[in-house]
């Protein structure tokens, strides 16, 4: 039977629903490369090893020695904690280089993002609770307005290129309007961060076609901006999660948001937050929907479209407001 240890309580397995059932597609855009670490690569000013930046420890010296600036130097992918850029060598790889055959469009997008980002050579250090402004600048507030026209931003989204936003269907679908994204911030009340915030209208709304709010399932939208966006080091699309196999159960992820911080008081965080999660395989997920009563919106189970994921100390978790965000 499965262990009471791991049963969560009702209150943080729905707010897990909320956000990971709407919104995981886009808390796994961490895991994916482009090409792997230990991989050769080649780029137009040099060739090198694919190698987690903390790692490149020659850097400074093979820049120096091959002429090259901070711009040329590029980018492999990402594991989930930090980048892997194209690493110099001073002698001529002799293993061949790999090419991937896939040609999804997912991956295609991908492959654009990385060769325009630049890397941070000083890799963040995930672990503490409030975000730091470019530690992801994929994130996008997601305003909506009720008939008096005030715009509140309940619900979060994902950058994912210039026209385009990811987030969850059911933050699309209520009696309020989706009318702008923001993006560029994470302090809402940092009046020197909020002079670059970046805020543009949405031009439509695009459901997926098995979307009901009837249940949780195929909890997907895209919002259509009406101005393509600025890439900017705090505004900056994210890559989908491309690889075909998911990812084991106990990986690490993170979700991110300005949701509701205090259920009591149903105060939301005016800051970017950030909380440790890990995936649940889904058949120990789905034995505790059932075993706390929450399956009347999904009947059918956490299905292999969807993934689940907590906090195992039962203290960080996704809340309203966060939903549609990675």
């Amino acid at each position: 039977m499965y262990s009471k240890h791991f049963k969560l309580q009702r209150s943080e397995a729905y707010t897990s629903m909320l956000l990971l059932l709407g919104s995981m597609f886009a808390a796994l855009l961490g895991m994916t490369t482009a090409q792997m670490e230990g991989d050769p690569c080649q780029k137009q000013n040099y060739k090198g090893i694919c190698t987690e930046a903390s790692k490149c420890t020659d850097l400074p010296y093979s820049m120096a020695q091959l002429g090259l600036k901070r711009r040329d130097i590029s980018r492999c992918g990402f594991t989930t904690f930090e980048e892997i850029i194209c690493c110099p060598t001073l002698s001529i790889p002799t293993t061949t280089i790999k090419t991937r055959a896939d040609d999804r469009p997912a991956v295609r997008a991908c492959n654009e993002i990385d060769e325009l980002l630049q890397p941070l050579l000083t890799p963040h250090i995930l672990g503490g609770t409030p975000v730091e402004l470019g530690e992801y600048p994929h994130m996008v507030a997601i305003g909506l307005t009720d008939t008096d026209g005030a715009v509140e931003y309940n619900c979060g989204g994902t950058l994912i290129s210039k026209s385009y936003v990811l987030t969850a269907a059911h933050c699309l679908v209520t009696r309020q309007i989706p009318v702008t994204v923001r993006m560029g911030v994470v302090n809402f009340t940092d009046t020197e961060q909020m002079k670059a915030v970046v805020e543009i209208k949405i031009k439509k709304v695009h459901l997926h076609p098995d979307y009901t709010s009837a249940n949780v399932y195929n909890d997907v939208g895209l919002l259509e901006l009406e101005e393509e966006v600025t890439y900017t080091n705090n505004v900056f699309p994210t890559c989908l999660y491309t690889d075909s196999k998911d990812p084991p159960a106990n990986s690490v992820l993170y979700v991110t948001g300005w949701g509701v911080i205090n259920r009591s008081t149903r105060v939301k965080s005016d800051v970017l937050l950030k909380a440790r999660q890990t995936i649940v395989d889904n058949l120990k997920c789905n034995e505790s929907y059932v075993d706390n009563g929450l399956t009347r919106r999904n009947r059918d189970g956490i299905i292999a479209s969807q993934m689940c994921a907590h906090d195992p100390g039962l203290t960080k978790d996704a809340c309203q407001g966060d939903s549609g965000g990675p």
